[in-house]
């Protein structure tokens, strides 16, 4: 193990392509081990191992807990757990999602820096949004080499063109070109060694649940007046980080943008959910209106009109809010 180096690759949108290709010309006698997060739905059956096992000349395996990291392997996170290094062993953890993802990319760098240091290498992929730029800050400040897909060839530029402003990148290549380089780098002596920050220790074990506790988010930055868009509580800006982001004290970890976007989908839902109480509002009122008609109370009857009237307004409002047509 002390001459392994962690090869860590990270990918969302045109990932798995992207993937199968850096890995295709890379030999099984590598003096390496390979770590992979492809962003997945939640409830996605897994078959890009069966699919990568296939197309490539290492061993491709679905991580399990308590598995050993052997060189000329690779393990793949599966869908809706995060994969994290403990004790030198890959883990599964159903932690709290990392910008809106689980697996999320940065969770996996986070925990492999923290645990190899300088042994690691992080590749970032094509993908959309910015997961993998924290990670690959976490991989950088702990002796590590950050690497990225040249974001004009990558079918979606977001993750590296992130990682490419907030990061200092030491390779940026087209996918053909990866292979070679991370052979070059497994041939090379071990960068040199430096100090594991404590807040990257924290924040690891904050994903794998071992910790996650408001003194652990005093530590880590400083409270803001901005609520967690998975579970309502505050939210801690988090210190010590070019690309600004955000936690709260159960764990759940935003980017601005990603922020942003789990905002958007609250405010979409609950949009809904009024909706969805005000037309029934209005089915009820009708009912109790016509009972009321058909037992000759005209008068109750048309005291509903004026309400009824007053829920189609706000209903008309919602649906031109929500640009919905009948």
């Amino acid at each position: 193990m002390d001459n392994h180096r962690i090869i860590l690759i990270g990918a969302s949108a045109g990932g798995r392509l992207a993937v199968e290709k850096v890995l295709q010309n890379v030999s099984a006698d590598i003096n390496a081990a390979f770590l992979v997060v492809v962003h997945s739905s939640f409830d996605m059956i897994s078959s890009f191992s069966k699919y990568l096992n296939q197309k490539i000349e290492m061993e491709v395996m679905e991580a399990q807990e308590n598995m050993a990291i052997e060189k000329g392997k690779v393990y793949l996170g599966i869908p809706n757990q995060h994969m994290v290094v403990v004790n030198g062993k890959i883990s599964n953890s159903n932690g709290p999602r990392e910008n809106l993802f689980r697996p999320s990319i940065d969770v996996l760098f986070r925990s492999a820096a923290v645990a190899f240091g300088n042994r690691s290498i992080g590749i970032l992929l094509s993908g959309r949004l910015n997961d993998g730029t924290v990670g690959l800050e976490a991989i950088k400040k702990c002796g590590g080499v950050a690497m990225i897909q040249e974001p004009e060839t990558a079918e979606y530029s977001g993750m590296p063109l992130t990682a490419q402003k907030f990061v200092e990148i030491d390779y940026s290549a087209n996918l053909e070109e990866i292979g070679d380089i991370i052979k070059e780098l497994t041939d090379k002596p071990l960068p040199e060694k430096k100090e594991i920050p404590y807040t990257l220790v924290r924040e690891s074990e904050i994903a794998t649940k071992i910790r996650s506790q408001v003194k652990t988010e005093d530590l880590l930055g400083e409270k803001v007046s901005l609520s967690c868009a998975s579970c309502g509580g505050p939210l801690w800006k988090i210190k010590d980080t070019e690309i600004e982001r955000y936690r709260c004290h159960v764990g759940h970890s935003f980017s601005q943008e990603s922020l942003l976007l789990a905002q958007n989908e609250n405010l979409e839902q609950t949009l809904w959910v009024c909706l969805r109480t005000l037309e029934e509002k209005k089915v009820l009122m009708l009912k109790i209106a016509e009972n009321f008609k058909s037992k000759g109370s005209e008068q109750l009857a048309r005291s509903y009109s004026d309400r009824i009237q007053e829920v189609d307004e706000h209903i008309d409002r919602l649906r031109q809010l929500m640009d919905i047509r009948d």
